[in-house]
């Protein structure tokens, strides 16, 4: 007798905790940035409460981005904003710095937390190599 599928799951899903939407990091997003980090948050696929969540490193090229609808201005300026407001850390920098033959990697980050205060340490994408 074949299982029967679980009627009461739910289909796949980004979580946005209250905490986070409650954030001045957050509240302070541009529009293009608010509408991508879902994306973002998504490519690390453990749960919310998993401590390798912000140990996995993921990529999120221009091409994929494009296919979603983002330009690739508006993907550059959205990496730049997520990193300043810290939702994101870079990992490596891939693209033209590497000949073409790698992506830029990240890592999720909890900076947001603390971003607005003076313990928050931002992060510009262009001084890291």
């Amino acid at each position: 007798m074949a299982r029967e599928k679980n009627k009461n799951r739910l289909p796949p899903f980004v979580a946005l905790p209250w905490e986070m939407l409650n954030s001045k990091a957050y509240k302070e997003l541009s529009h293009a940035a608010g509408k991508a980090l879902p994306y973002f948050l998504g490519k690390v696929k453990t749960t919310y409460n998993d401590p390798q969540r912000y140990w996995t490193e993921f990529s999120f090229s221009y091409r994929e981005a494009n296919k979603l609808g983002f330009a690739t201005t508006t993907h550059h300026n959205v990496i730049r904003e997520l990193m300043a407001k810290g939702f994101l850390e870079p990992h490596k920098k891939g693209g033209l710095k590497s000949d073409g033959k790698s992506y830029n990697l990240f890592r999720l980050s909890k900076r947001w937390e603390k971003y607005g205060t003076t313990a928050f340490k931002g992060i510009e994408w262009h001084t890291f190599i």
